[in-house]
């Protein structure tokens, strides 16, 4: 495989995720138009928020959408509803998959892959699940994924708890899961931060995907 250069922002401060997610729209279009443009990965944190995939099932939002307190976005992922907050780290791909492999269940299964090396790096054990995308430490689910997809182009990506209120999980069927329970990093390894996961995400996706970084 090839290396592909890929730009890569990791801000310090919790993005709002709006702002994100039109960011991904303009790097998934420009991929779209030309092949020859970089591919784009964002590492981060979000304010509070939920998201929407295509076709989620509303009842799984234990809150009524014209609830003012809390801030909800309806995108172009596949998945369940999920929640964003500050103490989870966020990573979205923007990928051209012509160039790795044009299957989407390979993509999925190798998220999950990317993962669990991340995990087992800070001697976190863990595993996915049959029938279901995301990772696991035992009946905990610590880590989940949600891709959007356009002319092979992807977008999204997945979400790892390290150090978050899980209580805001309580607010809604976590990927539509019932009586899902949630986990946190911090959990099974009390000596990490934020930024140590960080930097790992960074080398094992490097590594995976042939990348070459550079910051714009």
């Amino acid at each position: 495989m090839d290396n592909r250069t890929a730009i890569i922002k990791q801000p310090d401060n919790i993005s709002s995720f709006n702002d994100v997610y039109k960011l991904q729209k303009q790097y998934q279009q420009a991929l779209i138009l030309d092949k020859s443009n970089p591919d784009f990965i964002w590492i981060g944190e979000h304010q509070l928020c939920y998201t929407l995939g295509r076709g989620s099932n509303y009842d799984n939002l234990l809150f009524s959408l014209n609830d003012s307190r809390y801030d909800v976005f309806k995108i172009d992922r596949g998945g369940e509803v999920t929640c964003h907050m500050p103490g989870q780290l966020v990573t979205y791909l923007v990928l051209d998959l012509k160039n790795f492999n044009k299957d989407l269940n390979w993509y999925l299964r190798k998220v999950e892959e990317i993962i669990i090396k991340i995990l087992e790096t800070f001697n976190i054990n863990c595993q996915s699940r049959k029938g279901f995308t995301g990772v696991w430490v035992g009946n905990k689910k610590i880590a989940s994924i949600g891709i959007g997809c356009k002319r092979w182009i992807t977008i999204n990506g997945f979400s790892i708890n390290i150090n978050c209120e899980l209580e805001n999980f309580n607010k809604i069927v976590p990927c539509g899961i019932e009586n899902c329970l949630m986990a946190n990093m911090i959990d099974y390894n009390k000596n990490l931060n934020i930024q140590e996961v960080k930097r790992i995400v960074k080398k094992i996706i490097q590594e995976e995907f042939n990348f070459d970084f550079v910051s714009k």
